[in-house]
């Protein structure tokens, strides 16, 4: 009777185990997690835990030393703030519009009259007009009817995109970025093995489009050339279309909100270190080199690890992650330079007197030239009774010397020159040998999302996805791998407190 009893104990300790983490066999421990990184990614990644969980449910620290935001940088030109960073967001973006309009944000006010022009090194290849009509008629005339083309092309991927919010909204998950893309659309996978320029011409776009407009969009969105993949490709184009637009105040409000909302405490620091305990948790180590923070309790015990930080083959991390970094999740990003002035353009250069109207946001077309693009920008709180924007924001691959700023611009001031150095995407010409979300039993990886391709709602699915693997990892539920495939059980399938 004795040896009944004492397995119906263990048996309900065990069931117990499978739902929630425990003490003995008594009071229930809330879950602990970490989220390296305090941009889009890891704030979003917060917010989710914190609807699946629920209030009080889970114990939730973002580490960031800097600002809220990560890469949805500002500046501060002339008294006025200007994005750097991520700038844009289409409006199919569903989870990112759905942020502003939860948290009573709102769009901010665009101003009437940018034109776009393509410039190839010696003359603008393509000028948008003032009026509509005119510029669908010279688009016609240039690109003749892969114009209708490549407008339905990128309406049919959107459509196929837009597959993953309700994926996600029916609790699939899935452990690698292949299986995640295929879960929207087979192709959207295959995509990454075919390079972009190859990829448009098979489709039947003309070399003329391909080599003007599609190149365009991936220099002045990646700094890149048609050597990146398709998918990436065709994510930039889509990224140049539509009706695009900002955040009142600055994008990175949307990030804050997140954060505010997740209820998660923020921890000023760097991270130095993430180990794995024992016991299977994992430790989070922090540099404790910041003001607000003193040199105790540097290292902290989590059942969940969330890196919403890039792992870059051409820069020194200074997080250790030796236990891990031999599985290729790591790879090089793009090198490439914003450069924020209040001047001049110089309209010259590029063919027109300086009393004459020329487009004010000009993208580069051909491989060699010192700029990606050239473009006026409009301050963060921007309203419409602001006077013109004399603000620009040049995109380049280095950083720009005094005489090619000779060159742009007639005058500039010199005390406005605001320059942003830094890697701020994947070099698409080649993958990283892993895409797996996850690095280790518990430890995810969020920006394996950015080789398929790099932006804001980019990073949000991913959120939303590790959110759900950590979630359904604590609870022992078997995860999809992908609508295509059957169900992965073993490892990713055991409850929380085997793994």
């Amino acid at each position: 009777m004795l040896h009944k009893q004492k397995m119906k104990v263990t048996l309900l300790c065990g069931i117990s185990l499978s739902l929630s983490l425990i003490s003995g066999c008594g009071a229930v421990q809330v879950p602990k997690v970490a989220i390296i990184g305090g941009g889009i990614g890891g704030t979003s990644t917060a917010y989710f835990l914190r609807q699946l969980f629920g209030a009080g449910k889970v114990d939730i620290d973002i580490y960031e030393a800097r600002k809220i935001g990560g890469r949805l940088a500002t500046v501060d030109v002339a008294g006025r703030n200007y994005e750097t960073g991520g700038s844009i967001i289409h409006p199919r973006n569903k989870y990112m519009v759905s942020f502003v309009k939860s948290f009573g944000l709102k769009p901010r006010e665009s101003a009437k009259g940018s034109l776009m022009g393509l410039w190839d090194g010696s003359k603008f290849v393509f000028e948008e007009s003032s009026w509509e009509a005119i510029t669908f008629i010279k688009l016609l005339w240039r690109y003749g009817y892969g114009t209708f083309k490549l407008k339905s092309y990128i309406d049919d991927m959107l459509s196929k995109f837009e597959s993953i919010y309700t994926l996600q909204n029916k609790g699939d998950a899935f452990w690698t970025v292949s299986e995640l893309l295929k879960a929207m659309n087979p192709e959207f996978d295959s995509d990454r093995r075919i390079k972009t320029g190859m990829g448009f011409k098979k489709l039947g776009f003309s070399d003329q489009m391909v080599d003007e407009l599609v190149a365009a969009t991936i220099r002045v969105n990646y700094g890149q050339d048609l050597m990146v993949h398709k998918f990436v490709g065709s994510v930039s184009v889509a990224g140049a279309s539509g009706d695009l637009w900002a955040v009142d105040g600055g994008n990175f409000r949307v990030a804050e909100k997140l954060l505010e909302a997740s209820d998660a405490q923020l921890v000023r620091d760097r991270v130095s270190k993430v180990s794995s305990a024992n016991d299977g948790k994992l430790i989070v180590t922090r540099q404790g080199t910041t003001i607000e923070n003193d040199n105790s309790d540097l290292s902290r015990t989590y059942d969940i690890v969330v890196l919403a930080a890039p792992l870059q083959t051409n820069s020194d991390s200074s997080i250790d992650l030796s236990e891990y970094r031999d599985k290729g999740w790591a790879g090089p990003y793009h090198h490439t330079v914003s450069t924020v002035l209040q001047g001049k353009l110089n309209h010259s250069f590029f063919g027109y007197s300086e009393k004459e109207s020329m487009p004010d946001e000009i993208l580069s077309t051909a491989a060699g030239l010192f700029f990606n693009s050239v473009s006026r920008i409009q301050p963060v709180d921007y309203n419409k009774n602001d006077r013109a924007s004399d603000v620009w924001k040049v995109f380049s691959p280095v950083p720009l010397s005094d005489s090619e700023l000779d060159l742009l611009f007639i005058q500039y001031n010199k005390n406005s020159v605001k320059v942003n150095d830094w890697l701020a995407y994947p070099h698409y010409a080649r993958l990283p040998t892993s895409d797996n979300f996850r690095i280790h039993r518990n430890f995810y990886y969020l920006n394996a999302i950015e080789w398929a391709a790099s932006a804001m709602e980019m990073s949000v699915i991913a959120a939303k996805n590790i959110a759900l693997l950590a979630h359904k990892g604590l609870y022992g539920e078997p995860v999809r791998a992908a609508r295509h495939s059957k169900m992965i059980h073993g490892l990713e399938g055991k409850p929380f407190d085997e793994l």
